[in-house]
């Protein structure tokens, strides 16, 4: 697994964001482990890199989230 795609945010004391999961073209919301990264349970899987930031934009405004920025 590779860095964020996209924006990410702070959700509690995680940094969320958009990554790929182990399926070639499946996108999850998701936040770094020591062993890769762990999807966000009660949020989806996505077909695309830009449906899943959409959601997860979504997400943090309707949670008032602060973006990580760098």
């Amino acid at each position: 697994m590779r860095d964020f795609y996209g924006k990410t945010y702070r959700y509690n004391y995680r940094t969320i964001g958009v990554c790929n999961t182990l399926t070639d073209g499946v996108y999850m919301i998701a936040y770094p482990t020591t062993g890769g990264h762990k999807r966000m349970k009660g949020l989806p899987l996505f077909g695309s890199k830009e449906e899943a930031q959409k959601a997860l934009d979504e997400f943090a405004r309707a949670k008032m989230l602060p973006e990580v920025r760098g």
